[in-house]
């Protein structure tokens, strides 16, 4: 069968060293439908010579000041033409293969309307630190505080334009916004239980930043009142009883085996931060 059309659009703002390697994690998957739309808002640190000089590497690309990443995002959408579409910051990027992955999947399951696999968090060299396993889920019950990472979610074109676009009034949590607007359309959901994309988790990000905790707080209050509960787990109980779920749905869908492949992969990344000379 031929491969889906997939479009990737990436926002970016002077990130050129992180840029390329997320350029590069696209190009390495050596899938034959795919386009990769950069939307920079005018950084200074050489990014739109490099897009210049190299005009191979990238679909379409623009380079001028902007709203913001929220904009970036809705101009890129619209200039999409791919029947897929995937959303992977200027920072984050694909592991090889994932494209592929999800090729197969849409074969097999044609019904499907969002491919969601494992993110994992890496720091800013790309070191992976640990993996986030995807709660296989029924979409609705994103809202109970399950949510996808953008960089290992892949939306169907229609899915994605009924959910409308992203809204530009948010700066952290537009993601989360979008995830629950797709969540209430009730599509069908392919979870795999293999990373797809690394999000980078570094000192300076905007999630990591000191100033941006009261613009977090901010958001979050926004969307629990517009979405009429809890979005995110609290510390403490909660959230331990949040993770018993995750991992009791983790079993009920794949068993055992994958449950424990899970826990294993994670302690073997933090073993691999052990270093032993003899």
């Amino acid at each position: 069968m031929p491969s889906p059309s997939l479009s990737i659009v990436t926002p970016s703002y002077n990130q050129l060293g992180f840029l390329k390697a997320c350029i590069a994690s696209i190009e390495i998957q050596a899938y034959p439908e795919v386009e990769h739309l950069v939307l920079d808002g005018g950084s200074q640190d050489g990014t739109a010579q490099f897009l210049e000089d190299h005009p191979d590497r990238v679909t379409w690309w623009r380079s001028h000041p902007d709203r913001g990443q929220s904009h970036a995002l809705n101009e890129g959408f619209s200039r999409a033409t791919g029947d897929w579409i995937g959303w992977q910051n200027s920072d984050d990027f694909y592991f090889p293969g994932a494209f592929w992955i999800l090729a197969h999947c849409v074969e097999q399951h044609p019904e499907v309307g969002v491919v969601v696999g494992d993110a994992a968090i890496a720091d800013e060299y790309g070191v992976m630190k640990h993996l986030i396993g995807v709660s296989p889920v029924p979409p609705r019950i994103w809202l109970h505080g399950y949510w996808p990472y953008n960089q290992a979610v892949f939306i169907r074109r229609d899915v994605l334009e009924k959910a409308g676009p992203i809204d530009e009034s948010l700066h952290i949590h537009m993601d989360t916004d979008l995830l629950a607007r797709i969540a209430l359309l009730e599509p069908r959901v392919a979870y795999i239980n293999h990373p797809l994309g690394a999000f980078r988790k570094y000192a300076g990000t905007k999630t990591e930043s000191a100033e941006q905790i009261g613009r977090i707080r901010l958001e979050r209050e926004i969307l629990e009142a517009r979405y009429g509960r809890k979005l995110w787990p609290l510390p403490g109980f909660d959230w331990q009883r949040h993770r018993i779920t995750h991992h009791a749905w983790t079993f009920r869908t794949w068993g055992f085996s994958a449950l424990i492949g899970r826990l294993g992969q994670r302690i073997s990344r933090r073993m691999v931060e052990h270093i032993a000379i003899r």
